[in-house]
């Protein structure tokens, strides 16, 4: 019997240095910067779980890796590194919000609006210039409810970020 395994079948082996780098990352980008830009009238009203985001990163190199595997590939480009941050963090909601906090929509959709701003980092600082407000909510309702694969996420992340480096709004 040959235990030699094909390219295909090989072990996907991920990086703990990588998988901190990115979970050190993220928690800087959360800390720093997404829950010091929110609203004043937000502030206060959620903890970061860490146990949860080092679930999501776990998830997203998983998923790169397997990706890779597939591919055939040595690395995931900036748009699939951004559609599997969004995707991930969107599932595992690592953004829990505080009890006694008042609900409404921007802090039931917190985790979806946080996966934009972490996977956004990941492209053309353009993107976000032609981002208008009624895109970003489509995008806010489609990480909430909706079945994405990272494939399909990185295909329309791809051509956003396309389409405004050619000045086109969306």
């Amino acid at each position: 019997m040959n235990n030699k395994m094909t390219d295909n079948e090989m072990k996907i082996e991920v990086n703990a240095v990588d998988i901190q780098k990115r979970f050190d990352t993220l928690v800087k980008l959360y800390e720093e910067q997404f829950l010091l830009g929110l609203d004043e009238r937000y502030q206060g009203r959620f903890y970061l779980s860490k146990e949860l985001l080092h679930c999501a990163v776990n998830a997203y190199f998983d998923d790169i890796y397997k990706y890779k595997v597939y591919a055939g590939s040595k690395f995931a480009d900036r748009h699939k590194q951004a559609a599997y941050t969004m995707l991930w963090i969107s599932r595992f909601h690592p953004i829990q919000i505080l009890p006694d906090s008042k609900v409404d929509t921007t802090v039931l959709t917190i985790n979806e609006a946080f996966a934009l701003y972490a996977g956004f980092m990941f492209l053309d600082p353009i993107v976000l210039s032609k981002l208008q407000k009624p895109f970003y909510k489509h995008l806010i309702y489609t990480l909430t409810y909706r079945n994405l694969t990272g494939k399909g996420l990185a295909t329309l992340i791809y051509l956003m970020e396309t389409g405004a480096q050619k000045g086109i709004q969306f």
